[in-house]
């Protein structure tokens, strides 16, 4: 991960507007965890479902099935290709512990597309030989641009709001620069939904087992009415505590990779490829 930026960091309850989990990996500087918070980013936007595979015994794996692909981004729809090449919904690929090669090779295509996309935008910029090996976060294809430093802030302020603990989280989403509840449901029912949100965050961060505990909380805390008003994650949770299944999920580790998914983005390339030879 790129190191912390020397500059005043305010926690944020919400993730940035129009960013993938795939980029934001890519900005913070480790994209190991990317695909596997994109696919939890998927499932909280109900995208697809997951499910664990029914038998007995542990680490079976998990079935994912698509669900719609309703206000999707460029970056989130690659991906949903790559699990489910049909595009039917229905459509079923069962994640299993180990060796999912054919599906890496897809992930890992949109996985550049979406490295593609902010080289294109001027947010990173390829990172030269020297940097990628004698630098810190080495195995990073791009390194972000002044242009990206709001964002790169959000993400920060985002991870030291899930690091909050529970009291001081309630606290800042009640004060005038929070999330500003409403009044006509329950604190615990909106603290819940701001952070089932969180969640694919909290993965990417490597937080995930503290969330899922403070999602536990949340959900005792919630009354009756609650409970029946809202749709709870359930299954997504005890994916996103099973890296025996999503740790072998593609990570973008070198620039061939990032060649691979640039050359379908419309002058993309040759944007690239100036920049790499500068």
């Amino acid at each position: 991960m790129f190191p912390r930026p020397n500059r005043l960091i305010i926690p944020e309850y919400a993730a940035p507007k129009n960013l993938s989990l795939l980029a934001a990996a890519e900005l913070l500087g480790d994209g190991k965890r990317a695909v596997a918070a994109q696919i939890v980013g998927l499932a909280v936007k109900k995208a697809l479902t997951l499910s664990p595979v029914a038998g007995k015994g542990k680490k079976k794996g998990f079935v994912l099935t698509l669900a719609n692909f309703d206000g999707l981004s460029a970056d989130e729809l690659d991906t949903m290709q790559a699990l489910f090449p049909r595009g039917v919904i229905g459509e079923t690929i069962t994640l299993k512990p180990g060796n999912n090669a054919e599906l890496n090779y897809k992930l890992k295509y949109a996985h550049g597309l979406a490295v593609a996309r902010m080289v294109e935008a001027g947010l990173v910029r390829p990172r030269r030989f020297f940097e990628r090996t004698f630098s810190r976060g080495s195995a990073q294809p791009v390194f972000p641009l002044p242009a990206s430093d709001k964002i790169v802030d959000h993400l920060w302020g985002l991870r030291d709001y899930i690091s909050l603990a529970e009291k001081d989280r309630l606290n800042f989403l009640q004060s005038p620069s929070g999330a500003q509840l409403r009044h006509d449901v329950s604190i615990d029912a909106q603290v819940l939904v701001l952070n089932e949100k969180l969640l694919p965050y909290a993965v990417l961060f490597g937080l995930e087992k503290e969330w899922v505990r403070q999602l536990g909380a949340n959900y005792e805390s919630l009354s009756s009415g609650d409970l029946e008003s809202l749709e709870l994650l359930g299954d997504v949770l005890v994916f996103a505590l099973d890296p025996d299944v999503w740790a072998g999920l593609a990570a973008l580790s070198d620039l061939a990779g990032l060649l691979f998914g640039v050359g379908r983005i419309v002058g993309g390339i040759f944007i690239f490829l100036v920049k790499l030879a500068n």
